[in-house]
């Protein structure tokens, strides 16, 4: 089979002896991948009917796709919204998971919309505005720039994300500056060295494959586990002596 490119459309290729033209050559009414291109009888002169449009039937009446379309669509028009509601789902789902399974079988719809609004207020803006400076002071996905980017991650974002996470969870339950310190002076230490042994194969994997608008939605998919530990450590009571 040859693909032509001439005025009267691609050269044609036979069946059974009878010459037809190929779809993929440019007519005189259009060019590329096109499958009404030429005027010579496919799509008639008066349509020009693109081949993406089977594939726009197929996202219709595949909800999956659809809704991959969507949201993609309203990543690309309000992307700290939609990273904001995305860490609110992820936050939530990994409370939620905490309470049933790991909980005192008490459930606490308080303490699940606090954990769902840190990721809507806190984790998804920052972590739009974060991951985006980082690829833009480091650009590519070499292995050296990659280790690189994991590296400025877990040193310096994941202390001070940790710091944020106690204080802002502290400031919503109403606890005092005194309280919040002795909290962080008692969790952050376990919170960081647990993020050490999660994230940097989690973030090789996303700062080498990820694209940058795509990051949040692979960080929190992997972080609904992660958000089970963040959800009991966070949560959990300070000792009476660090209090104090």
């Amino acid at each position: 089979m040859k693909l032509g490119g001439g005025k009267g459309g691609g050269r044609p290729w036979k069946i059974g002896g009878v010459g037809r033209r190929s779809s993929f050559g440019s007519g005189n009414g259009g060019s590329g991948m096109n499958a009404g291109g030429g005027s010579d009888g496919i799509s008639g002169k008066g349509g020009n009917r693109s081949s993406g449009g089977s594939g726009d039937a197929g996202a219709g009446s595949n909800p999956l796709v659809a809704l991959w379309a969507a949201y993609n669509s309203l990543l690309e028009s309000q992307p700290i919204l939609t990273k904001g509601l995305t860490s609110l789902v992820g936050f939530a789902v990994g409370d939620a998971l905490a309470q049933k399974y790991l909980g005192d079988g008490d459930f606490k719809v308080d303490r699940l919309l606090r954990m769902a609004a840190f990721g809507a207020l806190f984790h998804g803006p920052t972590g739009h505005y974060f991951y985006g400076f980082l690829d833009r002071l480091i650009v590519g996905t070499e292995p050296l720039k990659v280790v690189s980017k994991v590296a400025i991650d877990q040193i310096l974002w994941a202390p001070i994300f940790g710091i944020c996470f106690f204080g802002i969870l502290g400031a919503m339950e109403g606890k005092s500056f005194k309280e919040i310190k002795a909290k962080i002076e008692n969790d952050l230490v376990t919170a960081v060295t647990t993020s050490w042994k999660v994230w940097p194969l989690a973030h090789a994997i996303n700062f080498r494959f990820i694209p940058t608008e795509q990051r949040l939605l692979y960080i929190n998919a992997i972080q609904i586990g992660y958000n089970v530990f963040l959800s009991i450590i966070g949560n959990a009571t300070v000792p009476e002596k660090s209090a104090a």
